[in-house]
C-alpha cells in the first residue's frame, strides 16, 4: 500500500510523456458547475506553492504544465462565487472533470449602503494598497497573446508569445518592463507573407498598462469621487471570503469640474505621481471628467481589489492619447482585469481588452501571468527590454516545432472567437498553427526570403556552396548577420561651453569709402569687453556607414552678443564600452569653418548711404564687431550613454586647430527689418583698425581652442 501513490503517479506520468518535456508533466481537465454541470469560462488554475498557473477556456477546458516534483502539492481551483478546489496533484485523475460548488446563499445578501459609505469602501481600499500589494519589485512570467480583424471580421494576424515581466513596486508610478523570451506570429490575411503591417504598438505592456490598480485608474481616484456615482450591485464570494461588486459610472447630477481642482491635483501628484495628474502647477485647471463605467470587485475582509470591469464611455474615447489605457482613434475599449492571492499579498494575475477601432476591425491582446516569483528581483537586463513604441508583431521569433513545450499558456477559446466574431477564422487560425503546417509554410518562407538575402548579398558573398533545397533558418540567420547596416541615423542636440578667452583691447574702427576721396563712413572707438567662455549651442546628425563608423556634420552657435558660428564635416570610430546598457565611446577628426567676432559698439552713420561688398547700407546706426575666420583639424571625443533604444546622452569634447586665419571687421546694419551685413577684410584699403593710435591687426582668438558639450541624440 505504501508504493501505490508512486507507483499511481508513474503511470500519470506516463500518461503525458508524449506530451511534455521529460522535466514536466501536463494536467488537463474541465471545470463546471456542480449543480448545472455547465463549464465555467476563465476560472484560475495554479499551483500556489510555486506560482504557476492559467485559466480555463469557455468550454472550461484547461492545460497546466508542472514540474514532475511537485506531486505532492496541492492543485488549487478558484473562480468569483464558487467554492474553491483544492486536490494534491498525485490525486488528480488525468484528463480530471471538477465540479466546483456555489457559494451558500446565506452569505450573500446585499449591505444596503449609501454613497458615502461606498466611497469610503474604495478609499479604504486604495489606502491598503501598499499592503495588500508587493511594495518591492519582482519578476514574473507571462503568457501574451494579441490579433486583429478587418471591416468584415475576418481575422488579420494572430500573435503569441512568452514574456518575461518586472513589476515595480505598488508605490511606484513609473511603468515596468518587459522582454520577450520566445514568441509566434502568422499573417493570416496571407499566410506566405511574413510581414504583419497592422499590428500596434505598446501591445507587450499589458502586464503594466491594464493593471488598473498600480496606475490608480480615476475610478479609484477621490479626486474623482464628485464626478462619480458609486453602488453596491450585490455581493459574491472568492476563496470563501465575501466580496463586494461596486457599480460605477457617471454621475450625471455632478458637473465636470469642481473648485480646488489644482489644488488637489498637486497634493495627488505630491503622494504618488499618477501619470494623470502630472499637470504642470502653471497650467490653468482643467475638467474632471467621469470617462468610465463598470464594476469593482473588492474583498470585504481586507478591501483588497481582486477584479476590475469596465469600458471606457464615448465621451472619453473623445480623448486621443490616454496611455496606459490606450492611445489612437477608437470606437469602444473595454477590459477584464484579475489579481490573484499568494500568500498573504495579491498579484496582477490576467487581462483581456477589446477593442474596436476607428478605422474598423477588432483588436483583442490578453496577458495572462503564469509564473509568479514573489521574491525581490532587480529590473530586466537592459538590452532585453521590449520599449513602449515597438510593435510585437515585429519582434516574435522564429517558428520552433516545440514551441510552448516548457511554457504555460491561455487557451485560444471559442469564447475568444466568439468575442471578436470570428469563430470561422479561429479555427483557421488554429489550423494554421499546427506545427506539421508551420514547418512546411516556414520553408516555403526562407525560400523567399533566401533569394531576396542572396540578391543582397551577391556583392559580399562571392562563393555561396550551398543551393535553395538545403536552406534552413540557420542559414537565414548566418546570412542576416553578415548584412550590413547602411541605414542608422542620429540627430543631436547639445548645451555647452567654448573656452575662449578674448577682449581686453581698447580698440578704433574707421571705414572709409571705396574711391580715391577715402571720405570717412564711419568711426567707432571702444573696449572689448574681456570674456573667458562662450554658452554654444550644438545641432548636428551622423549616419552610419558601418555599425562602427560614422560621418557626422555640425553647426554651432552662441548665445550672447558676439558673432558666433561654426560648420563641421567629420569621420568617426563608435566602440561600445559595455555588454548591457550600451555605453559607447566615439572619435573623430574633420574639417571645421569657424567664425568668431567680438562687438566693438554702435556707430553712427552720417554718411547716409553706402556701398561695400556689393551691399547698399542705409541705415542710421551701424553695428561693428571685430574677430577671426579660421579653417581647423577638429579633433573630437565623445562619451555617450543610451537612456533608451531611441535617445542617447552624450559628453563631447573638441579641440581646435587653425590651419588657415583671417582678421575681418564685421559690419551690420541697425533699426531694419531686413538688415545688411558683411565681412571686411582687416587688411582692405577701406578699413583702417588702431590700437591706441597704433595699427592692429592682432588676433583675438587663441591659437587652440576647446569646447564641451552636454546632449541628447534620437536615433
Amino acid at each position: 500500500m505504501k508504493a501505490y501513490p508512486l507507483l499511481l503517479f508513474c503511470l500519470f506520468f506516463l500518461s503525458n510523456i508524449t506530451n511534455a518535456q521529460s522535466d514536466k508533466i501536463t494536467l488537463r481537465g474541465k471545470v463546471v458547475d456542480q449543480t448545472t454541470k455547465e463549464p465555467l469560462a476563465f476560472a484560475h488554475i495554479g499551483i500556489a506553492k510555486i506560482g504557476i498557473g492559467t485559466t480555463t477556456s469557455d468550454r472550461g477546458e484547461f492545460e497546466l504544465k508542472v514540474p514532475i516534483n511537485i506531486f505532492e502539492e496541492e492543485l488549487t481551483v478558484s473562480f468569483l462565487g464558487y467554492k474553491s478546489f483544492l486536490k494534491k496533484i498525485k490525486h488528480f485523475s488525468n484528463p480530471s472533470v471538477i465540479e466546483l460548488i456555489q457559494s451558500e446563499k446565506g452569505l450573500l445578501e446585499v449591505e444596503v449602503l449609501g454613497p458615502a459609505a461606498v466611497e469610503n469602501i474604495i478609499r479604504k481600499a486604495v489606502q491598503r494598497i501598499p499592503k495588500n500589494y508587493l511594495t518591492h519589485g519582482h519578476t514574473d512570467l507571462a503568457f501574451y497573446r494579441e490579433s486583429r480583424t478587418n471591416n468584415d471580421s475576418t481575422y488579420i494576424y494572430l500573435a503569441e508569445g512568452v514574456l518575461n515581466v518586472y513589476k515595480k513596486s505598488y508605490k511606484s508610478s513609473k511603468e515596468g518592463q518587459v522582454s520577450l523570451v520566445q514568441g509566434r506570429k502568422i499573417n493570416l490575411a496571407n499566410p506566405l507573407d511574413t510581414i504583419i503591417r497592422k499590428g500596434f504598438t505598446s501591445g507587450h505592456m499589458a502586464p503594466h498598462r491594464f493593471d488598473f490598480v498600480y496606475n490608480r485608474e480615476d475610478f479609484l481616484q477621490e479626486d474623482f469621487f464628485p464626478v462619480y456615482e458609486y453602488w453596491i450591485e450585490s455581493m459574491t464570494t472568492y476563496n470563501g471570503k465575501l466580496v463586494y461588486i461596486i457599480g460605477f459610472n457617471k454621475d450625471y447630477n455632478t458637473p465636470e469640474s469642481f473648485g480646488k481642482k489644482r489644488k488637489i491635483l498637486e497634493k495627488s501628484k505630491n503622494e504618488r505621481g499618477s501619470w494623470f495628474l502630472s499637470l504642470n502647477k502653471k497650467r490653468k485647471p482643467k475638467k474632471i471628467t467621469a470617462r468610465m463605467k463598470g464594476r469593482i470587485f473588492i474583498e470585504k475582509e481586507s478591501y483588497a481589489i481582486i477584479k476590475g470591469e469596465f469600458e471606457i464611455t464615448p465621451d472619453g474615447l473623445k480623448k486621443y492619447d490616454d496611455y496606459p489605457l490606450y492611445s489612437g482613434n477608437w470606437k469602444e475599449n473595454s477590459y477584464v482585469v484579475n489579481y490573484q492571492k499568494l500568500g498573504d499579498k495579491w498579484f496582477f494575475s490576467d487581462a483581456f481588452r477589446k477593442g474596436i477601432y476607428g478605422g474598423g476591425g477588432i483588436y483583442t491582446n490578453e496577458v495572462k501571468i503564469t509564473q509568479i516569483n514573489p521574491k525581490k528581483s532587480s529590473s530586466l537586463p537592459y538590452l532585453e527590454r521590449m520599449t513602449r513604441n515597438q510593435r510585437f508583431t515585429k519582434m516574435t521569433g522564429s517558428y520552433d516545432s516545440d514551441f510552448w513545450a516548457n511554457y504555460n499558456t491561455t487557451p485560444m477559446s471559442e469564447g475568444l472567437a466568439a468575442s471578436m466574431e470570428q469563430l470561422k477564422n479561429a479555427d483557421v487560425a488554429r489550423e494554421a498553427l499546427n506545427p506539421v503546417y508551420l514547418e512546411e509554410l516556414q520553408l516555403r518562407r526562407d525560400s523567399i526570403q533566401f533569394v531576396k538575402q542572396k540578391q543582397e548579398l551577391a556583392n559580399d558573398e562571392k562563393e555561396l556552396d550551398f543551393d535553395l533545397s538545403e536552406i534552413n533558418n540557420s542559414t537565414i540567420i548566418n546570412l542576416a548577420k553578415k548584412k550590413k547596416n547602411f541605414n542608422r541615423f542620429n540627430a543631436s542636440l547639445g548645451l555647452g561651453t567654448h573656452l575662449i578667452t578674448s577682449g581686453g583691447q581698447q580698440m578704433s574702427v574707421t571705414l572709409l569709402t571705396d574711391d580715391d576721396l577715402k571720405e570717412t563712413i564711419l568711426v567707432i572707438s571702444d573696449e572689448i569687453k574681456k570674456r573667458k567662455f562662450e554658452i554654444i549651442s550644438n545641432l548636428g546628425f551622423e549616419i552610419y556607414l558601418h555599425k562602427n563608423i560614422f560621418f557626422q556634420a555640425n553647426t554651432v552657435f552662441d548665445f550672447a552678443s558676439s558673432k558666433y558660428k561654426e560648420h563641421s564635416l567629420s569621420f568617426g570610430l563608435n566602440m561600445n564600452l559595455s555588454k548591457q546598457r550600451p555605453f559607447f565611446f566615439r572619435i573623430s577628426a574633420g574639417y571645421s569653418d569657424f567664425k568668431y567676432y567680438r562687438k566693438i559698439g554702435i556707430a553712427d552713420n552720417n554718411f547716409e548711404k553706402f556701398r561695400i561688398e556689393g551691399k547698399k547700407f542705409k541705415s542710421n546706426t551701424i553695428k561693428v564687431n571685430y574677430g577671426s575666420q579660421t579653417k581647423n583639424l577638429k579633433l573630437s571625443g565623445e562619451l555617450a550613454i543610451e537612456i533608451n533604444p531611441s535617445r542617447e546622452f552624450y559628453v563631447r569634447g573638441t579641440y581646435l586647430m587653425p590651419f588657415s586665419r583671417r582678421q575681418n571687421i564685421w559690419i551690420q546694419e541697425r533699426n531694419k527689418l531686413f538688415r545688411k551685413k558683411t565681412d571686411v577684410p582687416e587688411n582692405d584699403s577701406r578699413v583702417l583698425v588702431t590700437q591706441n593710435d597704433v595699427p592692429f591687426n592682432g588676433q583675438i582668438l587663441p591659437d587652440e581652442t576647446v569646447t564641451i558639450t552636454l546632449g541628447w541624440k534620437i536615433k
